[in-house]
């Protein structure tokens, strides 16, 4: 596996349970608030971690984490990812993918090799917007995502959906459409995630007006369902 960063401790990206985070290098979309540019555009810019160092490091956590969260970049454009979960498994760790939907039979596969515990995606937009949004190349892009949500829904599979937020791209109109094809999935949980400005692909957004923590909260208010809100240091500001 292409892992070009490490995060030795977590208590918050898998829940219930004391985590690392593995991060891949490399994604096949290209959204202008991305807060990890470096592994999608320029992962060689990151020093790559071997696969013995990655092991070695969980052989000695055996005892002091309970799960591996693999993030990135887009894991699922690996095929070795199969094998490294496995790997992971064998060891005795609950595996949690972030994974941004578009190959649900790498999921299914996964899950069906039993290496597959919880499962967070991010969902980019409206279907009608994700081709643009996300710059894919795929015409049936929203139909992969979606299919990947309905598997984990189908399959009880611990499942985080979030959008990361912006004004610009996410108007409140927008919004309330998301959360009516998430309805329509089967989602209930869904969580509104405050920009980052730090670091993004598209460096314009910065300087661009964005929702406050209490606007992001009063649109989650009015949205209904079980719509949360994520603040930028990680934790819930509001959980309805």
């Amino acid at each position: 596996m292409d892992i070009r960063g490490l995060t030795k401790f977590s208590l918050i990206d898998f829940p219930g349970k004391i985590t690392c985070i593995l991060y891949v290098g490399g994604c096949n979309f290209r959204c202008p608030y991305c807060h990890n540019p470096h592994l999608v555009i320029d992962p060689e810019s990151q020093p790559r971690l071997s696969d013995s160092f990655i092991f070695n490091f969980l052989e000695k956590r055996r005892g002091k984490i309970e799960g591996v969260v693999i993030s990135g970049g887009e894991p699922s454009m690996y095929s070795a990812l199969t094998g490294f979960t496995e790997r992971i498994k064998s060891l005795g760790y609950f595996i949690k993918l972030d994974t941004n939907g578009s190959n649900p039979e790498v999921i299914i596969s996964i899950h069906k090799n039993k290496c597959l515990d919880a499962l967070g995606l991010d969902y980019k937009s409206i279907a009608a917007d994700y081709m643009n949004l996300t710059k894919s190349c795929l015409e049936d892009i929203a139909d992969r995502v979606q299919r990947t949500i309905l598997y984990a829904i189908e399959n009880k599979i611990i499942l985080d959906v979030r959008t990361t937020v912006h004004k610009k791209f996410h108007s409140p109109e927008i919004l309330g459409r998301m959360r009516e094809e998430l309805n329509s999935l089967g989602v209930t949980a869904w969580t509104l995630q405050q920009f980052h400005a730090a670091e993004v692909i598209d460096d314009n957004l910065s300087s661009e007006p964005t929702y406050s923590d209490a606007e992001l909260i009063e649109l989650a208010r009015g949205m209904g369902n079980h719509t949360r809100v994520r603040g930028l240091k990680g934790s819930f500001i509001f959980d309805a």
